[in-house]
């Protein structure tokens, strides 16, 4: 039976949020909507951003959720700091009303959504759905063209000083997969162009949606 069950694959990690927040309050509501909205993730949480900072870079996250406040310090290096990473991590970020202009500025540097407070349940696992999609996605996107790039170099290496060396008829079958590959690769790279392009249509909207839910709130 062991030997059987062995050649079953692992099953896939789950995705990692890295929660960087010093508000335990926020905290506490954001854990609790992850585990009520049933969301299949897993979370890791620091409460200052030279903690953030540090795990960022020795370990990896699918997801970065921070409080504003933090998000925002030293020239909002948590968020450059996400783009710099060899895979696409987005980064939402958590703020009141009265850090509206925090918020605003985060949004305008590239930050991927806004959770607002009070903190809505739907909301939450909202975005972080959309994230992880998103994540997913562009991640996808970028392994593919590495993947092509791969190929064609790989084809373009083809020692070419000996293709007259009695290999006719596998010169002819490269020439005719090289034809195929061509025209297969054109249209693999039309649809990584629409994909992308449908990434930062979800961007833009998000983020549209974020600016909508900032302007809305209020003081009281």
């Amino acid at each position: 039976m062991e030997d059987h069950l062995s050649h079953f694959p692992d099953p896939a990690p789950l995705p990692r949020i890295l929660i960087a927040e010093n508000n335990f309050s926020t905290f506490e509501s954001l854990i609790d909507i992850i585990k009520r909205g049933r969301l299949a993730c897993d979370f890791d949480f620091c409460t200052s951003l030279d903690n953030a900072l540090w795990k960022l870079t020795s370990s990896s996250y699918q997801l970065v959720i921070s409080g504003v406040h933090i998000a925002e310090r030293q020239d909002c290096s948590l968020l450059m700091q996400t783009k710099t990473l060899e895979t696409f991590v987005p980064m939402v970020v958590t703020a009141g009303a009265w850090e509206k202009e925090s918020a605003r500025c985060a949004l305008s540097n590239g930050a991927f959504d806004l959770i607002s407070s009070p903190i809505d349940h739907e909301q939450v696992v909202t975005t972080i759905r959309l994230a992880l999609w998103q994540h997913q996605l562009l991640n996808l996107i970028g392994r593919r063209e590495t993947a092509l790039e791969g190929f064609r170099q790989h084809l373009d290496d083809y020692p070419g000083s000996r293709r007259l060396e009695a290999f006719s008829r596998a010169i002819l079958l490269i020439g005719q997969v090289l034809s195929a590959y061509e025209e297969t690769s054109h249209r693999v790279e039309e649809t990584i162009k629409c994909i992308a392009d449908l990434a930062k249509t979800v961007e833009a909207q998000t983020q549209e949606r974020a600016f909508q839910r900032l302007d809305g709130l209020a003081l009281t």
